[in-house]
């Protein structure tokens, strides 16, 4: 298998046609689930469990995260989303208020939910933010976070967003090689598009950071003006794009059965 590619149970990532993940973004457990079956009903790839979104409505999140009860309930919402995925990829995401997230929480407990998630085997890949809450890269923390979630036997999406701007391609490929060599298994690099030139530059950085053999990538061009890079990044060297059904989860992302004719039009056909 190429250097740029990565199987996840019966799917292989690669670049082509991107897989399309949907988010779960309900906040009540029994919303989760019902959105949950929902999604698996739908010709998404993928299922992402937003777990910031469930979190960011609890009150006073930092105090109940002390309650053993707190993470049972995790584990029960976890446990239900991969039963109802029935071999379906999932996607365990907690995203942290200075990434645009719901998660009032630090990067402490951040980690500690992360590696529980790990531990359980529930998920079969976990988002880790590169950057932390002070603008910063602590390499040492991502490091550890990278490592007890791959000796669980689990793979990472070591991701980044920048809501403000699509910046320079230089600083883009940068960071990328940055998580690259810091042993993610999944590259994401997500930013706001504001001009047909800011996708253009999303798309031939992604194409450098492919035929570099750097990969997995995920690279998202977010709001309205970033929709055709969306469809089209996967020629470019990115496996995954994202959709949604009850709700979006960042700027600019269409519906799935929107994303999956724009994707049947755009690459022919969805492939067998």
């Amino acid at each position: 298998m190429a250097m740029n590619t990565l199987k996840i149970r019966e799917m292989i990532l690669e670049p082509g046609r991107p897989k399309v993940a949907v988010p779960i973004v309900s906040a009540d457990p029994k919303e989760i689930i019902s959105e949950c079956e929902s999604i698996k009903k739908t010709p998404c790839d993928i299922i992402e469990w937003r777990a910031d979104k469930y979190i960011g409505a609890i009150e006073d999140p930092e105090k109940v995260i002390d309650q053993k009860d707190f993470y049972l309930d995790i584990m029960k919402i976890m446990d239900d989303i991969n039963y109802i995925a029935d071999g379906t990829p999932v996607i365990f995401t907690v995203r942290s208020i200075w990434q645009g997230g719901s998660a009032g929480l630090s990067e402490e407990h951040l980690a500690g939910i992360r590696g529980l998630i790990a531990q359980s085997g529930l998920a079969d890949l976990i988002d880790v933010e590169l950057v932390g809450e002070n603008g910063m890269i602590d390499e040492r923390a991502v490091s550890r976070q990278l490592d007890e979630i791959h000796s669980h036997g689990c793979r990472a999406i070591l991701s980044h967003h920048d809501f403000e701007k699509m910046p320079s391609a230089e600083e883009m490929a940068a960071v990328v090689k940055k998580m690259h060599e810091m042993g993610a298994d999944v590259c994401k690099y997500a930013a706001m598009a504001s001009s047909r030139e800011d996708d253009e530059r999303l798309l031939k950085t992604t194409a450098f950071l492919s035929r570099s053999g750097i990969g997995p990538l995920i690279m998202i061009a977010m709001g309205e003006n970033g929709v055709p890079a969306r469809i089209a990044a996967g020629r470019y060297g990115s496996c995954v794009t994202f959709a949604s059904l009850k709700g979006e989860s960042a700027p600019g992302q269409p519906d799935i059965y929107t994303m999956e004719k724009w994707l049947d039009d755009y690459y022919g056909g969805k492939e067998s």
